[in-house]
């Protein structure tokens, strides 16, 4: 394929052409790529990183949303982790950082904590996850091959997001076996 190098655009091109380019926008400025269509092997990795993001996601919907401060703060979670982002990073970016870590090592530290409560402890983070304001719900999770797996529990899901808090230094201790209350 030739290269063309300071060529101009006179219109507004976007999209695909004969299968092989992409023409779009990026900040005001025009650009041309190759086309590139993703493979999407849903590999037990890739699934398992897949099935981390969703769950913290569905703690940066609550943290974003919510108006309430954990009892004994005086600003509320996002604006915590904004302040404690590293310079350049957005909040929620942090929030994912600090809950998955390198190699899951966050992610997995969580789930190995949350395995050892008992059984009236996960019921109070469910418990709990349903008296938020909104609400942390039950996140969908996948096995390998993209086929639908066993849902994470609202209590699960609140206590990876409460790791992740602690791992940004938003919490001073790790989640225990009592959940933290919103006022």
């Amino acid at each position: 394929m030739a290269k063309v190098t300071g060529a101009l655009f006179s219109v507004d091109a976007a999209g695909k052409f004969a299968g092989k380019l992409v023409f779009a926008k990026w900040k005001g400025r025009q650009y041309c790529r190759n086309l590139v269509i993703p493979s999407n092997p849903q590999s037990a990795n890739q699934v398992a990183a897949r099935n981390a993001v969703r769950v913290l996601a569905a703690g940066q919907k609550f943290a974003n949303t919510t108006t309430k401060k954990r009892s004994g703060e005086t600003v509320t979670d996002k604006a915590e982790l904004a302040s404690r982002a590293p310079s350049g990073q957005a909040w929620n970016g942090f929030l994912v950082k600090s809950g998955i870590g390198a190699g899951a090592v966050n992610f997995t530290a969580a789930e190995t904590a949350y395995t050892a409560l008992q059984s009236n402890e996960k019921t109070a983070y469910n418990t709990a996850a349903a008296a938020l304001t909104p609400a942390i719900p039950a996140v969908a999770q996948q096995t390998a091959g993209g086929v639908a797996g066993t849902p994470m529990a609202a209590g699960q899901v609140y206590f990876h997001y409460l790791y992740a808090l602690y791992v940004a230094g938003v919490m001073s201790a790790a989640p225990s076996g009592t959940p933290p209350t919103y006022a």
